[in-house]
């Protein structure tokens, strides 16, 4: 599969964060560079979601989606010379998985993060919209696996990047140029602006259905992003309210872990566009 794609796409990004931390903002606003021609959406979600195995990762890398358009293509209509961004969660890979997708990467990694606080109560009231459900496992929170991954980057000698979305909302066009040129990417105006999508379907139905049967037809996972125009500035928090909400399903414990990790993280050189010594809000 590595060859394959290294013959069609000269360049190859890979996103890799945990849920709700404004990952696919990010994918959206690279979607606006005119190199980024294609996209494959959370290659490894099958795998986790349904125990489905390799078969189901390369349905998703043959099929890409055509950013342009939304529709998709098979691998061997996409015309050589594009550009290829392949999107995942954290917590979907293992260890062998995150080397196999990193390997195929022809630019530093992108790792996105946020207030892990948000990123928990995003996720607690999509979840329960999907399943009634009060909580999530711990582990689905994405953190741990963020935390892996980066060292094993740092264990391999791979660079990365690090990009906090409350960096990216707070100025917009300077995080969206220090990202290109992170990527080594020729620079471009305007990314983080776009026009609203809100039919583009990210995610094959019956994969989404995996998680959630309403994902088949309104996937509320991408719902407010994808009618989006652009990245917008943070709204003001209510933060007791985020606290009393966690607190209520449980994760208060695992929050306080998480907030430790994205400390540690805000304070990498690898993050993108603020000195590595500042530190977190509240």
């Amino acid at each position: 599969m590595e060859t394959d794609l290294a013959e069609v796409y000269p360049r190859r990004v890979v996103l890799v964060s945990p849920p709700r931390t404004g990952s696919t903002a990010v994918a959206r606003l690279l979607w606006q560079h005119p190199l980024i021609t294609h996209h494959c959406h959370e290659p490894f979600e099958a795998c986790y979601w349904g125990a489905q195995g390799p078969e189901s990762v390369a349905a998703i890398l043959n099929n890409p989606m055509r950013v342009a358009v939304g529709d998709r293509v098979r691998l061997t209509e996409v015309p050589p010379g594009s550009g290829l961004l392949i999107k995942e969660m954290s917590f979907q890979l293992s260890t062998g998985q995150f080397d196999e997708l990193a390997g195929l990467a022809t630019a530093p990694p992108i790792f996105v993060m946020s207030d892990p606080r948000l990123s928990t109560t995003s996720r607690l009231r999509i979840v329960r919209e999907l399943t009634q459900a009060s909580t999530f496992p711990p582990f689905e929170s994405g953190w741990p696996s963020l935390a892996a991954q980066v060292a094993r980057c740092r264990e391999r000698d791979l660079p990365y990047v690090l990009i906090d979305s409350e960096d990216l909302r707070a100025d917009p066009a300077g995080m969206a140029a220090a990202l290109v040129a992170a990527l080594g990417l020729p620079s471009r105006a305007g990314l983080e602006e776009w026009s609203p999508r809100p039919g583009l379907q990210l995610v094959a139905p019956e994969v989404g259905a995996l998680m959630g049967s309403s994902r088949r037809t309104d996937d509320p996972f991408y719902r407010k992003v994808l009618s989006s125009t652009g990245v917008q500035p943070r709204a003001r928090v209510d933060w007791d309210r985020e606290e009393a909400m966690i607190a209520a399903a449980g994760l208060s414990d695992e929050v306080e872990a998480w907030r430790d990790i994205h400390r540690a993280l805000r304070a990498d050189p690898h993050r993108l566009g603020v000195p590595a010594h500042a530190t977190t809000e509240p």
